[in-house]
């Protein structure tokens, strides 16, 4: 097979704007989403003179906070107003170039003024947008367990506001930062819907993405890092599934990140699954063979070790009982496994599989870990993930 791709990097229409000045210190990444473009009208979030409001989990502490908004897929549109505030907090307007509205170019990324706010690791905020014209967003992120709340017509950011509806994706917003004294060491959780898990709730018990699970994990260990999850539910390696591939979209979220040490990885499920499946629109998605994952995968930690960044890998998790399983898709993820277990192309390798698997039938999820699908950790399972993790991979 012979397959194709392209970095995918910040827009060149992207803008940086920077008016209020912020203390001195230093950016760390402490929410981040991987974007995608919208297939339909249906994965849209269509605003007409309205308020926006996403609820978000900072896996960080800092004296001060900076949003950064994609547009990376959309038209033109304007925000007439912005703020934040902790859960239960005072609102706190957000500005871009000094200036509280500001224009969205199309295809453009704008970065917001630094908000001088105290904030704490696992602190909710909440970012409220006002746009006041009418427009389709079709750059967004799956958030079925934290909706967009949308308001009534007119401006309500300057308090929390009833949502007159809500949508389970989440336009714009791709990344907090927080601003700490000192730089800190990011961890990049890379991969899918099992490692997105778009459906957990932010206060769901026990934690359900693994990736903060491992991020509180390190806090109470008193290690420095900080825990970004850059995944998207339905993403490949190789070919695009849900999204630019994780061949296309590295650079976007793992390289332009500002301080990342190293990167966790479980991708390759949909890869599998999806090789050579009759598609909705009567095409045929590619065909992967063993050989183009483990060539992805290469790319990958090559790319990742030119900026000194080390990736951690975990093997792919048994699928048996899911929609697209096989008996041709069983053998290559046990050999894609094998190889990722003895090929020394990763830094280091976590066996998740064996963490997950029914020890009756160890190709397919424990029934006490899955969501009923066979494909997805439940809140137990990715909890168990989680915990799994060693922490000295990271020192």
């Amino acid at each position: 097979m012979t397959y194709f791709w392209k970095a995918l990097t910040a827009p060149a229409a992207a803008l940086l704007l920077v008016g209020a000045t912020a203390p001195d210190g230093k950016w760390t990444p402490a929410w981040t989403a991987s974007m995608w473009q919208s297939a339909n009208p249906r994965q849209e979030v269509a605003v007409d003179n309205a308020t926006l409001s996403f609820a978000v989990r900072v896996g960080a502490d800092g004296k001060a906070l900076r949003i950064r908004l994609s547009n990376e897929y959309g038209s033109a549109f304007r925000i007439g107003a912005a703020s934040i505030r902790l859960r239960d907090g005072k609102t706190v307007p957000i500005t871009f170039g000094g200036k509280a509205a500001t224009e969205v170019s199309a295809n453009g990324v704008i970065v917001s003024d630094p908000v001088r706010m105290t904030v704490k690791s696992f602190d909710v905020v909440d970012v409220s947008l006002y746009l006041p014209g009418s427009v389709r967003l079709n750059t967004v992120h799956a958030a079925g367990g934290a909706k967009t709340q949308i308001s009534a017509p007119g401006d309500h950011s300057r308090a929390p506001f009833v949502a007159a509806r809500r949508a389970d994706n989440r336009p714009l917003l791709a990344s907090i930062d927080v601003l700490g004294n000192a730089a800190r060491p990011v961890i990049v959780a890379f991969g899918d819907s099992i490692t997105d898990n778009p459906g957990c709730a932010i206060d769901a018990t026990p934690v359900c993405r693994w990736s903060d699970v491992l991020g509180r994990r390190l806090a109470k260990a008193g290690k420095p890092h900080a825990v970004v999850t850059q995944a998207i539910s339905g993403n490949r390696v190789i070919s695009r599934g849900t999204g630019p591939s994780a061949i296309e979209r590295f650079d976007r979220d793992v390289l332009a990140l500002p301080g990342v040490t190293h990167i966790v990885l479980l991708e390759g499920i949909n890869d599998i699954g999806g090789s050579g499946r009759a598609l909705p629109d009567g095409t045929t998605a590619p065909t992967i063979t063993d050989a183009d994952l483990m060539a992805g995968y290469r790319d990958l930690v090559a790319r990742a070790h030119g900026r000194g960044i080390k990736v951690i890998a975990m093997t792919i998790l048994p699928f048996e009982g899911a929609g697209y399983h096989s008996a041709a898709g069983e053998a290559m993820r046990i050999r894609i496994n094998d190889w990722i277990r003895s090929s020394g192309t990763f830094d280091s390798v976590v066996d998740m599989e064996k963490v997950v698997a029914d020890p009756a039938n160890p190709k397919r999820l424990a029934p006490a870990l899955h969501r009923g699908d066979f494909l997805h950790p439940n809140d137990q399972g990715e909890f168990a993930m989680g915990e799994a993790i060693p922490l000295n991979l990271f020192d």
